[in-house]
């Protein structure tokens, strides 16, 4: 039987072979980094940010706001998670890298987290270009020079970049540097929350509240009859929350025979929504769908509450997952709502590791401006905190392997 994932996986390989090697005139070697650089691109960098100065300077001041806090944030995480790793209360690090493989579905790995090629391709082009333009954008702002723009390839892991003139950038004021070093990663923290507005606005736009998940209490009239899925209505009434069950049964008292719908054709699909958890502040979560396509009806005697004399009880425990009817093929959604989950992963991920203090990532540059405000020797105190977070960083992704 054919593997179509690794074929296409190595057509993949192939085309990017291919495309290098055509154009090999103009791809240099730097290490073991291929880069093809070009002036190309810079007049639209200059077009864009002439376009509405004052308002890419108040992005660029939000850009340091939220940077200089996510620096702090992100390096207490990766201290913490260390310090759990050797305590032996975190098993399986929590810290991965992303890399393509040619598998159908998300593989969990030693250190590695390997996804499908295509969405990692999809994923990667996401973070590199609202990164590098608006690092470019940020440069124009300030009137710093771009050299060139132009993609870099490390095996076979891609990259873009926006290539400042660096002696200009150096000698520019520290907020300038700060401005162009933040943009980067507050851009893929932003477009990480764009998609989750995004995710919201097709919720909203293409599902409809249809009914109530619940289960039945053991031994009691509802699970005596053999209810089960969702309730889409209670005496002829329309039901889409809990408190429309109680209502109802509000108007009853035990003794009384109702009549119960339900749907049986249920599945569950994935929505972004915020919680109010520090620990899980945007997370997907799932959804009961169904299609009404298998609706069963109940007559079902009510017994009074256990614990509330003369009250009318139905014997069920609703879910706090709603039900809800999806206006599209069920399939198609499932496939657009996982690759923008995995594009707020990358941007998300990536955009906050990008501000780790490790000289030459942002944060290490933003760690930069910051030290040499404060003290004579910044150099020394950017090199060692450098070397402590990389190595931290290193831990974080193998030291589960060992420990």
């Amino acid at each position: 039987m054919l593997n179509w994932d690794l074929i296409l996986f190595l057509a993949f390989i192939l085309i990017m072979a291919l495309l290098i090697l055509k154009d090999r005139k103009k791809v240099k070697r730097e290490g073991i980094i291929l880069i093809r650089r070009t002036k190309k691109g810079r007049d639209f960098i200059d077009r864009v940010a002439k376009r509405n100065p004052r308002l890419w300077n108040i992005l660029s001041i939000i850009g340091i706001a939220v940077a200089i806090p996510a620096l702090v944030l992100v390096s207490i995480f990766f201290i913490n998670n260390a310090y759990g790793i050797v305590s032996g209360t975190v098993k399986e690090g929590g810290v991965r890298l992303l890399l393509p493989g040619p598998v159908s579905a998300p593989l969990l790995g030693p250190a590695v987290f390997i996804v499908p090629w295509w969405i990692w391709v999809i994923g990667v082009m996401s973070v590199m270009l609202p990164h590098e333009f608006s690092h470019g954008i940020m440069c124009r702002l300030e009137k710093i020079r771009i050299q060139s723009v132009g993609w870099l390839l490390l095996f076979i892991i891609p990259g873009a970049f926006v290539e400042p003139d660096e002696a200009q950038l150096k000698k520019s004021k520290r907020s300038t540097r700060l401005k162009v070093y933040a943009a980067g990663s507050f851009a893929n923290i932003a477009f990480a929350f764009i998609i989750v507005l995004l995710f919201t606005a097709l919720f909203t736009i293409l599902f409809t509240p249809a009914g109530v998940y619940f289960q039945t209490v053991e031994n009691s009239t509802a699970n005596l009859t053999g209810m089960s899925g969702s309730i889409i209505e209670m005496d002829n009434q329309r039901i889409v929350s809990p408190n429309d069950i109680s209502a109802i049964l509000s108007e009853h008292k035990p003794g009384d025979t109702i009549e119960v719908k339900t749907t049986q054709s249920n599945y569950m699909v994935p929505y972004m929504y915020i919680s109010g958890s520090a620990a899980e502040l945007i997370a997907p979560k799932p959804a009961i769908v169904t299609d009404l396509s298998d609706i069963h009806i109940y007559k079902v005697t009510l017994t009074e509450r256990p614990d509330e004399k003369g009250k009318a009880y139905l014997g069920i425990s609703t879910s706090d997952k709603p039900t809800y009817l999806l206006g599209v093929d069920p399939q198609l959604y499932l496939s657009i709502s996982m690759l923008l989950i995995w594009i707020f992963i990358f941007n998300l991920g990536i955009g906050l590791v990008n501000l780790l203090p490790i000289k030459p990532l942002d944060g290490g540059l933003v760690f930069e401006v910051i030290a040499e405000k404060f003290s004579r020797r910044s150099a020394i105190i950017v090199k060692a905190v450098s070397g402590i977070m990389l190595t931290l960083l290193i831990f974080n992704l193998i030291g589960p392997l060992f420990i």
